[in-house]
């Protein structure tokens, strides 16, 4: 099995990736610049800063080489986002973590420490104004757009001067992803701030970036390089405070921010930034525009990770069991041999006659029975794994443990029947449709293990009995492009007994698939805005949910299911899905219906079906799937039966 943290060591092929960012970042004609390094989440992005942080370490270079001259004169600097998620001044605690890391770097400490401390008493100055006003709006957007106004001037006479940030203790007060990271020596910052004949004040934007330019020219640093990762997995405000940190840096010769994030997220949280502008009718139509604008200006070069193929996931998996199986020296030869194959060859599968020949050519090493069997079920199993989890090497890695641990119990229990390929199957089902699943259970446990709804399924799509005019259809809820590809993978389930199979997953039948699956941050953020009473976070909300593929989708919908049937009288959820059928994003009428269907008709709010009456109206072509429904619910004895009925009388 493997834990689930990110690494230098690169199983992924991202280290192209990496070379690319950083030949951009080094290139003294393209500072400064912001770049934003976006995927999914899992989707490397952490791996890939890692390889960053550690290409820009001149030890890790041959000695003479370009690269290790490149990298004696740039500065870089990492640090997790997230670490700030508790401070009660975001901002001012990133610029003094940036600034500490730079003063208490190995190389180019010395040189800068003085300036730092100077630009400290600042940021600690502004960090007392922050907290003085609490409760007052004054976004250091606004002296951004001035280009020099002071950034707390409101608040000057208040501040008083005084400095509580406690630098006599910097490692408490600075996140442990700065700390000792540059191996520089240990810094008495109190004595250095309070030795600094500079007087603490507000200091404009313009100044700050003066200040911070002559620093890194006095330094002899050609490049600083800041990376900032994690920022999807912070608090829509959290994320707007990095970004604003960040932004005091823009247009600072010398300087490159490569920024790790899922887009959507922080498009959502930019969104969350103008909420209070909610008065404004126009904003539906603005909202947008300012988030793209404000993005935009932020991130020059956007660069997106890509999903990993069939044959990058082969080899991924191929990796991290040769990881498992091999001693640390041969795993490393392994992956030096993988290396020098992606060099030569990008495109073909470093699979399990590549690894035998790295293995044996390694000393006569033998290939050990187990990863000769780990890498056959690699080759079989990664098409299937590609399709059912979308290219995602985290939920890969996620999935191959639970995938390990339920063969183990299946050895223990003596289970000696269960097939990998049909356990695959059935757990990338687990893993993408909890709900379709435990459907497939219920009809297995009361079948013998062998439900004939399935069958009807594999019948339904083959192509073998097409011209059979008494071919079975499927079902609309089983109808789906993504429910169809997995009925279509193979192995076919018709006549397989799968009690064994359930058996082994009955601790995710007995609570929530959303536990080892994870609900993706941006399908969160999407929820809360779906079912926000604010009309700019639903505006935004409805667009990003429109960009989901079909997998974030029935995450979402499923959420939704669940907060309806939780909270039948709550009519949040409800105009959620309405909302989205308005904007045709797919699969949102079927799900609404079938939400609806299953609530007990007492339960609906009566407006309720007055929205769906409105709906169809507007939207003639969805109304096909909601008559069924308006007529069960007509016939019922209560408010919401009695609001369409009324409808009725008055359109008759």
């Amino acid at each position: 099995m493997w834990t689930d943290n990110e690494t230098s060591l690169d199983l992924l092929g991202f280290r192209v990736h990496a070379d690319l960012i950083r030949s951009v970042v080094t290139d003294p004609k393209l500072l400064p610049v912001t770049l934003g390094v976006f995927a999914d989440w899992g989707g490397g992005k952490t791996s890939l800063m890692k390889m960053l942080e550690e290409s820009f370490d001149p030890d890790n270079w041959e000695n003479g080489s370009q690269e290790h001259k490149q990298c004696e004169r740039t500065a870089c600097l990492y640090f997790n986002g997230w670490l700030f998620e508790g401070y009660d001044d975001a901002k001012s605690a990133i610029l003094s973590s940036v600034l500490v890391a730079l003063g208490e770097h190995k190389r180019f400490g010395p040189k800068v420490r003085d300036r730092c401390a100077s630009l400290l008493k600042s940021v600690n100055w502004m960090r007392v104004a922050h907290l003085g006003l609490k409760h007052v709006a004054l976004p250091a957007i606004a002296a951004y757009a001035t280009g020099g106004a002071s950034l707390v001037p409101a608040i000057a006479a208040s501040a008083g001067g005084t400095l509580p940030w406690n630098w006599e203790d910097t490692d408490k007060d600075t996140p442990e992803s700065m700390r000792d990271d540059n191996d520089g020596e240990s810094v008495d910052w109190a004595n250095l701030i309070k030795n600094d004949p500079s007087k603490a004040g507000p200091l404009d934007v313009r100044t700050f970036r003066e200040k911070f330019g002559h620093l890194l020219k006095d330094s002899d640093i050609d490049s600083l390089v800041v990376l900032i990762d994690d920022l999807d997995r912070c608090s829509p405000e959290r994320i707007i405070e990095n970004l604003e940190a960040i932004k005091l840096f823009l247009n600072v010769e010398n300087t490159a921010f490569i920024i790790g994030a899922d887009p959507r997220i922080v498009r959502h949280a930019i969104a969350w930034k103008y909420k209070d502008h909610d008065d404004k009718v126009e904003i539906e139509d603005e909202a947008p525009t300012i988030v793209t604008d404000y993005l935009e200006k932020l991130i020059q070069y956007p660069y997106r990770l890509p999903r990993l193929s069939p044959t990058e996931i082969e080899t991924y998996m191929a990796l991290l069991f040769c990881q498992s199986h091999l001693t640390e020296e041969l795993f490393n030869s392994t992956v030096s041999a993988c290396d020098v194959q992606r060099a030569e060859d990008r495109y073909s599968v470093f699979g399990y006659s590549a690894v035998k020949e790295a293995v044996n050519g390694n000393g006569g090493a033998k290939l050990p029975e187990r990863l000769g069997s780990a890498l056959t079920f690699s080759a079989s199993a990664a098409p299937l794994i590609t399709e059912g989890l979308k290219g995602n090497p985290r939920q890969v890695k996620r999935f191959l443990n639970a995938f390990v641990l339920r063969k183990k119990l299946a050895g223990v229990a003596n289970l000696t029947n269960i097939k990998d390929g049909i356990l695959v199957k059935l757990m990338i089902l687990e893993y993408s449709n909890d709900k379709k699943f435990r459907e497939l259970y219920e009809w297995q446990a009361a079948q013998n293990g062998v439900p004939k709804e399935i069958e009807q399924f594999e019948e339904a799509i083959s192509d073998e009995f097409k011209e059979n005019k008494n071919k079975p259809t499927l079902p609309e809820d089983w109808s789906n492009p993504r429910l169809k590809r997995w009925l279509s993978m193979e192995p076919v389930l018709s006549g397989v007994d799968l009690r064994d199979y359930f058996w082994i997953a009955r601790d995710r039948l007995q609570s929530s698939i959303t536990g080892m699956s994870l609900v993706p941050q941006i399908v969160r953020r999407v929820l809360e805005g779906l079912t926000s009473k604010n009309s700019a976070m639903r505006v935004d909300a409805v667009k990003s949910a429109g960009e989901f593929d079909e997998t974030e989708l029935e995450i979402l919908y499923d959420l939704l299911d669940r907060n309806t049937k939780h909270n039948p009288s709550e009519k949040s959820a409800y105009d959620a899905l309405r909302s989205l059928i308005e904007a045709n994003v797919s699969g949102a009428v079927s799900q609404l219906v079938a939400t609806v269907s299953e609530i007990p008709p007492a339960a609906i709010p009566p407006a309720v079906g007055g929205d769906i009456i409105a709906l169809i109206k507007a939207k003639p072509e969805v109304s096909k799937p909601f008559l069924k429904l308006i007529e069960s619910l007509k016939k019922t004895d209560t408010q919401v039966g009695k609001m369409i009925t009324l409808i009725d009388k008055k359109k008759g």
